[in-house]
């Protein structure tokens, strides 16, 4: 059996599963109760809970399953550098005292083949697309935005990816400017669903007009700050820029243009990515590909286009153990072996270790 523990950010996890990649236990730690009086993750007080977590997590595991571990792997990077070394530290601990070799994985690869992880044996009716190479894989998250043709289990080469921030930050911004909190995406996309001039292709037909970020850039790479400030623009307009006096009734109409936005710029670099890779499939994975409105502007050009789509299921799309997990087997299964590793907050799935 094969185990993994996931601290990049603001949760900890671990996660076990078979041969078969099926998961066998998984728990996981949230701090979002903990951080949102903060408005965001703060990295010091993320890493000292993990330290505290990860004993009582651990303890949950059955001890039939601990007794048949056989590989051991942990997220290394990228992620928040404290929160890392929480996670590494204690899989060292417990590889060195089970006697079991220890991979550092890397989450973005995590997130990556995450739509290929098997369902679990109650939801054994999902269909889970076999793993294929090459295909195109987008990644949108709280810190990422990227694209990348993925060739083998390890080469990954990077396409794009945004110039400032990223998808999820600029919901949560947003989410914070309007007063909704920490974090945003959920929410946004809740008060969002209640306009009405908004198609089942998540296409926007309403009174505010916001930039298609980066569309005629001839690259494949993302921005999203100047999206962020027409939208602040839009929510200020009319006073000294400094207060809200857009109306909370036309919240709903200007997240939908958002999101609109939002799924029109993703879709523009995929559809450039074809172009020149020219794949039978495109995965969409990371905690924003929950958002409803991608996905169904992502399976109305799919539907067009005749391309198969991908999605991991919703509990695989934010930070999880099960993910790193699977990628543990799979590289196990591929005959790679375990190699010396530290913690690295900038290390990005193209970049050998």
């Amino acid at each position: 059996m094969y185990c993994a523990i996931e601290t990049s950010f603001d949760e900890a996890g671990i996660a076990v599963c078979s041969a078969a990649g099926t998961v066998l236990f998984s728990v996981l730690s949230s701090q979002v109760e903990l951080h949102a009086p903060y408005g965001g993750c703060v990295p010091e007080l993320a890493a000292r809970t993990h330290l505290s977590d990860l004993p009582q997590l651990w303890r949950r595991m059955p001890h039939e399953l601990q007794s048949g571990l056989r590989y051991m792997g942990v997220t290394a990077g990228p992620g928040l550098p404290g929160c890392l070394l929480a996670g590494v530290n204690f899989a060292r601990g417990v590889a060195t005292t089970l006697r079991l070799p220890l991979y550092g994985l890397n989450h973005l690869t995590g997130h990556v083949f995450s739509p290929f992880i098997p369902p679990r044996a109650e939801d054994g009716q999902h269909a889970t697309p076999a793993l294929e190479f090459p295909h195109l894989a987008l990644l949108v998250s709280g810190g990422h935005t990227e694209l990348y043709l993925v060739e083998t289990l390890t080469r990954i080469a990077l396409l794009g990816q945004t110039l400032d921030d990223a998808v999820g930050e600029l919901l949560d911004k947003v989410s914070a400017m309007l007063g909704y909190g920490y974090p945003g995406g959920a929410r946004l996309e809740e008060l969002a669903r209640f306009y009405p001039g908004i198609t089942s292709d998540a296409r926007y037909d309403g009174r505010f007009r916001l930039p298609v970020p980066m569309r005629g850039s001839g690259d494949l790479n993302f921005s999203y700050s100047g999206l962020k400030t027409a939208v602040v623009r839009i929510a200020r307009a009319g006073g000294d820029g400094s207060q809200l006096t857009l109306a909370e009734e036309e919240h709903p109409s200007l997240l939908a243009a958002l999101f609109a936005a939002v799924a029109e710029s993703l879709w523009i670099k995929v559809a450039a990515a074809l172009g020149q890779h020219p794949v039978e499939l495109v995965t969409v994975s990371g905690g924003v590909a929950i958002n409803g409105f991608i996905r169904e502007r992502f399976q109305a050009e799919a539907q067009r286009r005749s391309l198969r789509l991908a999605f991991p299921a919703p509990e695989h799309c934010l930070d999880n153990a099960e993910m790193i997990a699977w990628l543990l087997r799979l590289y196990v299964d591929a005959g790679i072996p375990p190699a010396p590793f530290d913690a690295d907050g900038n290390w990005n799935p193209g970049q050998p270790k």
